[in-house]
C-alpha cells in the first residue's frame, strides 16, 4: 500500500523551510503524486514556470529518498547540483568526467539524494548505474526517476541511440519505481511514442498541464 502523501499545507510549508519558495499548485499536484510512489506523471509545463523545482520537492519531504533526473546536456546538471547544494541537499551530477567508481560507491551508499546524469551513463550497457539499479536496496530508495526535457527522447533518438534505450529501465528495475516525464514542448505524438517506450502505466497516470492561465490535472486508476 503507497504510504500517505502530506496535505498541500505541509507539502507548502516543507518546500518554504528547504527552499525559501512557495510552491505553485501544479507544483504541490507533482510532489502529491510522486509521493503516492504507485503512478508515473507526465508534466506539461513551460519554460520558466517551474518545472525544475518541482522535480526536487519530494527531497523537501522524503529526505531519506533518492531522486534520479536525466537530462540531456551536463550543464543543466551542474546548474542543479549548485541549487541543490545551497538547499542542504547532497547532490551530484555524474557525467563522463565524473563516473567513477568512487562516486557510484557513494551513490550506493546513500551519499547523495539528488543524481543528475545523462541517458549515455544511465543507459550504458553493463554500467555502473546498471549494476546500481539492480540493487534492490537501492533501488527501494528511488522516489522516482525523472526524464527532463524527455521530447528529446524522440527528436534526439536518431542521433544519442541510448534515448531508445530506455526502455530497459523497466526489466532492470527490480521493483516499481514511479518515472515522470516533463517538457514544455510535447506533441501528441512525441507524448505517444514516449510512453510507449517507457512503459508508461495508463491505468496508473497522472498528468499535469500547466498553461499561463491554467492547471489541468487528469488521474487514471
Amino acid at each position: 500500500m503507497p504510504a500517505e502523501a502530506p496535505n498541500f499545507s505541509a507539502i507548502r510549508e516543507k518546500l518554504q523551510d528547504c527552499f525559501s519558495k512557495r510552491a505553485c499548485l501544479w507544483q504541490l499536484k507533482v510532489t502529491d503524486a510522486f509521493l503516492q510512489n504507485d503512478r508515473d506523471i507526465i508534466c506539461m509545463a513551460g519554460t520558466g514556470m517551474g518545472k525544475t523545482l518541482a522535480f526536487w520537492l519530494p527531497l523537501a519531504l522524503k529526505n531519506t529518498g533518492v531522486l534520479i533526473v536525466m537530462t540531456p546536456l551536463n550543464q543543466l546538471g551542474k546548474q542543479s547540483v549548485n541549487f541543490l547544494e545551497k538547499a542542504g541537499i547532497p547532490s551530484i551530477s555524474i557525467s563522463a568526467e565524473t563516473a567513477s567508481r568512487a562516486n557510484f560507491r557513494d551513490i550506493e551508499d546513500l551519499h547523495y539524494h539528488a543524481i543528475i546524469t545523462s541517458p549515455e551513463q544511465l543507459m550504458k550497457p553493463g554500467g555502473e548505474f546498471e549494476k546500481l539499479l539492480q540493487n534492490i536496496d537501492f533501488a527501494s530508495k528511488l522516489i522516482g526517476i525523472i526524464f527532463d526535457e524527455a521530447h528529446c527522447i524522440v527528436t534526439w533518438g536518431d542521433f544519442r541511440s541510448e534515448y531508445k534505450d530506455l526502455g530497459r529501465l523497466h526489466y532492470i528495475l527490480p521493483c516499481q519505481v514511479p518515472f515522470m516525464i516533463a517538457s514544455a514542448t510535447f506533441t501528441s505524438d512525441a507524448l505517444r511514442d514516449i510512453r510507449r517506450l517507457l512503459h508508461i502505466r495508463s491505468e496508473k497516470l497522472t498528468t499535469i498541464h500547466v498553461s499561463t492561465d491554467r492547471v489541468k490535472t487528469v488521474h487514471k486508476g
